[in-house]
């Protein structure tokens, strides 16, 4: 058994029948005056007292409340790059694809906690390619992709978010959360790199309105071991970011 939250006079499901209550201690004497009269059948009692609750109830649960069933916030498209079968980069043991499904997952959790709607292209460890990504977009007011970069330079490091020029501010938002947790420094313009200028060209989530987020190098090691150590802080920042932008939206 789950508890609903909020509070129930807000709902006519609750507020019918405990009108028909209030109703019935004005009804009932009178029904009594109607007993002792003989105007009615002593059994009637019973089945008018009865019938009013159930029709009141009945109707509280039918009638649709719109603002019951609108979510606070917006639709939000969080899904992690490469796949199971495409690993992205390799360090060794680890895996591109395996780390960006863990800050996926994270950031899901805290966006779902939030009160948003949240479409992923997998759930636990799936991870599935990037058309199964770019299908889920459509309809999302933010889509966001997680990536980690890397360069045969060890030292490369830096957080960026690559996005068409409408999403440049949401973009650097993103980095500069980021490089709040784990120090690095923004690349790019601020942490935002226009898709034009990409040296990876046309990517296909951005091309279809996602922002395709660089959480750092995974060929550096310190950088990398900072993410893994606090990938959950990252997470959490990345998805107040989003939860914020979300918020203007719908004001």
């Amino acid at each position: 058994m789950k508890f609903i939250n909020d509070s129930p006079l807000k709902y006519l499901a609750f507020i019918l029948p405990a009108l028909g209550a209030f109703i019935m201690l004005v009804l009932i004497p009178g029904l009594q005056w109607a007993m002792d009269y003989k105007v009615i059948p002593v059994e009637y009692h019973a089945y008018i007292t009865g019938t009013v609750m159930v029709i009141l109830s009945w109707i509280g649960k039918k009638i649709y409340q719109p603002a019951l069933h609108t979510s606070p916030l917006g639709f939000v498209t969080v899904t992690a790059g490469h796949s199971n079968k495409d690993p992205g980069a390799v360090r060794g043991k680890d895996k591109e694809a395996d780390f960006v499904v863990k800050v996926r997952n994270a950031v899901e959790l805290y966006l779902l906690r939030a009160g948003l709607t949240v479409k992923t292209d997998g759930k636990g460890s799936i991870n599935l390619p990037l058309t199964n990504a770019i299908q889920i977009i459509r309809g999302s007011s933010t889509a966001i992709e997680f990536h980690l970069n890397a360069s045969v330079n060890p030292q490369a490091n830096g957080v960026e978010t690559i996005s068409l020029p409408k999403d440049k501010a949401l973009a650097q938002k993103i980095s500069k959360a980021i490089a709040g947790v784990t120090g690095s420094r923004l690349r790019g313009n601020n942490g935002w790199i226009d898709q034009s200028q990409s040296a990876r060209g046309k990517l296909g989530f951005v091309s279809n309105g996602g922002l395709v987020v660089e959480l750092g190098f995974i060929s550096n090691d310190s950088e990398f071991a900072i993410l893994q150590a606090k990938y959950w802080l990252v997470a959490k920042a990345i998805a107040d970011v989003i939860i914020e932008h979300e918020k203007g939206l719908k004001s």
